[in-house]
Parts: structure tokens; C-alpha cells; sequence
């Protein structure tokens, strides 16, 4: 049994429409939207009441600081409160929390592996049900070896059962099943990188509002690794995202205007440099991708 260390960015911005996971819930709702005060004010009724749901997403935002201090014990708190119901998310999130620790509590090796089989055994059955996201996050814990030795055969396998999912929802045009199938070609996940498959889903994605997806265009836009440099483009898509108060892209569109050099340019970088500012003056936020589950992957069989 191996025990990986290395978590690996965050839970579920995966407020997916596809039939086996549909989410309607408000704080999922709000949550994928970067309102983490309204998730807080709509999950921690419901959490105090019983919901697992709503107990794992409590316990995500005091993980990762989103819209309150972080708090490792209560964080811990909420996510073995739906553990203990069997919610195999919030099982593979306490894992990841006991194999990490924080200042105040020391990794727990022995408890994390406990958790991690417990999560490969919920995720396993919610997987074979069809559970596309429970597909792509066994395709994560197989590529990383948590709870399990790493298996590069049955991690491409599931990945593969999630890129078809993801595929077909987004055919039928859902943006959060765009944006994953986008993730997955720019990742090499079950299918060969192609970073021009990736722009083609997350395009879609993004021209549907969707956050992650105008991020991620961003990225691809504004670092040379993946051989798309195009400024106007990365300034184009960071500007949607931006406006939709998201910091991280606040302060990458300001450097962008920065670097960019034109005349009128030094007014629009100081004025997105001080939106950022408020940004995370006014919420306590995660400026980095943390939010979603985006495992690290060993690269597919099938990759070139």
C-alpha cells in the first residue's frame, strides 16, 4: 500500500450537468461561481442538519480558506462527518488532509491510507454506476498511488470511461463537461495532448461563461509551454475572467498589459493591479486553480 504525499489541487469545481452527477444545489452553485460567502451561508445549516453534501463542501472551504480563515480541525471536522456517510469525495479529501497535516497537526500516514481505500471503494462503485467525475478522480488516484500502487493501465482506463463521458455531455453542449474535456486533451489524460483540441473545448466552455475554461485559456495564451503565446488572445480571455472577479486573473491580466508595452496600456495593468487588490481585501480567496480536483497525471499509454 503506498501513500503519496502529494495532494494535488483541489476538490470539486465540478458542478457538472451530466445526468450521473447533476448538481442543483445552491452552494454548489454559488461555490462554482466564487461566492464562497453564499456557499458558507448555504451549506452550514445544512451541514449542522445533517447533509453530507453540504459537510464536504464546508469542509472544503475551511481547507483552503475560501470565504473564511482556514481551519484545518474544523475542515477535518466536516470532512469526516460526510466520510462517516459514506460520501467517498469527502473520504478521498480527509485522506489527502491526514497525509498532508498542517503547522498544528503532524501527517497521519495510517489514517490517510484508511481513508484512501475507503474513497477507491466509493468512487469504484460510483464509477461503475457511471459517475463520470468519480471515473476521472480514480483515474487520478491510480496515476498518484494513493491508497493503491500506482497503475498506469487502470488509471488510463478510467480516464478513458471519463474523457467518453465528458465527451458526449459536451457535445450535447454542457460548458462544464466542455471545460473538463478541454483539461483532459491539455493534460494528455486518456487521450494524446493536443493543445489544439484543448483550446476547441475550453472555447466553448469559456463562450459560455464558464470561469475555469476562460482561466485556462489564459494560461495557454500567456505561457510558452504550450507554444500558443498570442497576447491579445490572453488578454481577451483573462479580461472574462477578470470581470468575473476572479483575482488570479486580475493580476496575470495587469503583468499581461504590463508586458505589453503599449501606450495606453500602464492605466489598464495599474487598474486591474488594484481590482485584484480588492479582490482579496474583500474575500478571503484562493488565487491559484486549488478549488478543483486536477489530479497530476502519468502520462496516457496513448500519448506520443
Amino acid at each position: 500500500m503506498v501513500l503519496n504525499h502529494c495532494g494535488y489541487g483541489l476538490l470539486l469545481c465540478l458542478v457538472l450537468s451530466l445526468p450521473a452527477y447533476a448538481q442543483t444545489d445552491d452552494g454548489k452553485a454559488a461555490f462554482a461561481k466564487r461566492d464562497y460567502k453564499a456557499a458558507l451561508l448555504n451549506w452550514q445549516p445544512r451541514a449542522e442538519q445533517g447533509d453530507a453534501t453540504a459537510q464536504y463542501g464546508l469542509g472544503r472551504l475551511y481547507f483552503f480558506g475560501l470565504g473564511v480563515q482556514p481551519d484545518f480541525k474544523q475542515a477535518v471536522f466536516w470532512f469526516r462527518k460526510a466520510a462517516d456517510q459514506n460520501n467517498p469525495y469527502a473520504e478521498r479529501r480527509l485522506a489527502l488532509a491526514y497525509s498532508l497535516g498542517d503547522d498544528d497537526a503532524a501527517p497521519d500516514p495510517e489514517q490517510a491510507n484508511i481513508w484512501f481505500q475507503k474513497a477507491i471503494a466509493g468512487l469504484s462503485k460510483a464509477a461503475e454506476d457511471g459517475d463520470v467525475m468519480a471515473q476521472y478522480l480514480l483515474g487520478g488516484m491510480y496515476s498518484q498511488g494513493e491508497g493503491t500502487e500506482p497503475d498506469v493501465v487502470k488509471a488510463n482506463f478510467w480516464f478513458q470511461k471519463a474523457i467518453d463521458g465528458f465527451r458526449e455531455s459536451a457535445a450535447q453542449g454542457t460548458g462544464s463537461a466542455q471545460y473538463w474535456l478541454g483539461e483532459m486533451y491539455l493534460g494528455g489524460q486518456g487521450v494524446s495532448r493536443d493543445v489544439d483540441q484543448a483550446i476547441i473545448w475550453l472555447s466553448k466552455a469559456a463562450e459560455q461563461s464558464d470561469l475555469d475554461a476562460q482561466r485556462g485559456l489564459g494560461e495557454i495564451y500567456t505561457y510558452a509551454q504550450y507554444n500558443h503565446r498570442d497576447s491579445e488572445l490572453a488578454i481577451k480571455w483573462l479580461t472574462k475572467a477578470a470581470e468575473q472577479g476572479d483575482p488570479w486573473a486580475q493580476k496575470r491580466l495587469s503583468a499581461a498589459y504590463a508586458e505589453r508595452a503599449h501606450p495606453t496600456d500602464a492605466s489598464a495593468s495599474a487598474y486591474w493591479y488594484r481590482r485584484a487588490a480588492d479582490t482579496q481585501a474583500s474575500s478571503v480567496v484562493t488565487d491559484s486553480s486549488s478549488e478543483t480536483d486536477k489530479p497530476t497525471i502519468i502520462p496516457s499509454s496513448s500519448k506520443k
